[in-house]
């Protein structure tokens, strides 16, 4: 079998398994049932969509070699994308219960009656899954809130994880730049989501994990993307806001396009937009907290005459996700947020602002890395208000 395809080196993925390891020890903890792909990802290479079924990477806090419980289409996938070396296949049946199998692997390692934290918080995990998970197991070893460990293990990206987040910001740039230069009044606002995806993919990016938001005229006020293409009008409005994954490493954007003559009210939406994104950006340092940065967002919007139109969150972290979400969350720009900005941290920011009784939206957002010192901005936007005449 060919040698595997890995995201990162072997001993990148081995130092994080160790990290892991640690943690789980500090905790008092025998081992972790791993649910979310990305952390499958980032511990061992694992790159699949494997997940929407049962698959579990079980691995031993005392140095055992993980083991993943996975279905037959994705064994091949498994030996060749990671450095997993025990694969365990459940196989389909109108009986099959995979928590079963999973049983039977934790009684192999002599787990019965241990504590063992399971990671909850992701969409690798259906509550039909956990259901029979935890009918499966009842008290015969102790299952514990895993508290986002691998996720936490994850927010601060190393050197090889960054250049994988630059080279994405590198391809948004570029498609943004393309979006904005097919906009026209006459086009459906999926036109523009074609020209997205097919600048991005043609730059080899992967799939984006979520839909884009293109939403345009009445509906540039929404805060998610919804069905039915709408044409653009001579006066009009379109914000996009969308995810660039490279070796599913995202990054993300946030602009607003407007057609025909842009007015004032308008124009000083835009520039409370973009003056609190600046201050915003300018405090993301080490040693403040996600909370500060959420302040400065509602004393910006606040002092302009938007505090209707404010959100609870005003960005997140990104980094390593898979399908449904761009969003690598926790952590999650709120007010009182304490987490700490620290270097390595990728977050994206942004001020959307959507006033529904006049109907009028504006959008910024850009991607930002937090290093020793001034943060690095790693996704452009235009120096100008974007006006299609």
């Amino acid at each position: 079998m060919p040698q595997p395809n890995l995201p990162f080196s072997r001993e990148e993925h081995l130092q994080r398994q160790d990290k892991l390891r640690a943690e789980l020890a500090a905790r008092g903890v025998e081992a972790m049932l791993v649910f979310a792909q990305e952390s499958m990802y980032w511990l061992t290479g694992y790159d699949t969509g494997g997940y929407v079924y049962y698959q579990c990477l079980v691995v031993p806090t005392d140095g055992r070699q993980p083991v993943l419980l996975t279905r037959r289409p994705d064994f091949v996938q498994a030996k060749q994308t990671s450095i997993i070396e025990d694969i365990r296949i459940w196989w389909d049946a109108e009986d099959a219960n995979p928590a079963a199998d999973l049983k039977i692997i934790l009684d192999e390692l002599r787990l019965g009656g241990k504590k063992i934290a399971i990671e909850l918080n992701t969409h690798g995990l259906t509550g039909w899954n956990l259901y029979r998970t935890q009918q499966t197991i009842g008290d015969w070893c102790q299952l514990e809130d895993d508290r986002h460990l691998v996720r936490w293990l994850r927010v601060c990206k190393s050197p090889a994880e960054i250049e994988y987040t630059r080279k994405a910001a590198r391809i948004l740039d570029t498609s943004l730049n393309a979006v904005i230069a097919a906009a026209k009044p006459g086009i459906l606002d999926s036109d523009l989501k074609a020209v997205y995806l097919t600048s991005i993919l043609g730059q080899g990016a992967d799939m984006p994990p979520n839909a884009p938001l293109f939403n345009s005229g009445p509906r540039a006020v929404y805060g998610r993307g919804v069905s039915d293409p709408r044409r653009l009008e001579e006066q009009d409005q379109i914000l996009v806001e969308y995810p660039v994954a490279y070796r599913r490493y995202n990054v993300k954007t946030e602009w607003t396009i407007l057609f025909g003559q842009a007015s004032d009210a308008h124009r000083k939406m835009y520039d409370v937009g973009i003056e609190t994104l600046r201050k915003m950006t300018e405090i993301a340092r080490p040693g403040t907290t996600l909370g500060e940065i959420f302040d400065v967002y509602a004393d910006g919007l606040d002092k302009g005459g938007y505090k209707r139109a404010r959100y609870g969150a005003t960005g997140y972290s990104v980094g390593c996700t898979f399908a449904p979400t761009s969003m690598d969350v926790p952590p999650m720009i709120y007010s009182g947020n304490p987490t700490v900005c620290q270097p390595g941290m990728t977050l994206f920011y942004h001020v959307m602002n959507g006033d529904a009784d006049t109907g009028l939206a504006m959008g910024v957002g850009h991607t930002l890395l937090v290093t020793d010192g001034v943060p690095e901005v790693l996704t452009g936007l235009p120096d100008e208000l974007t006006v299609i005449r």
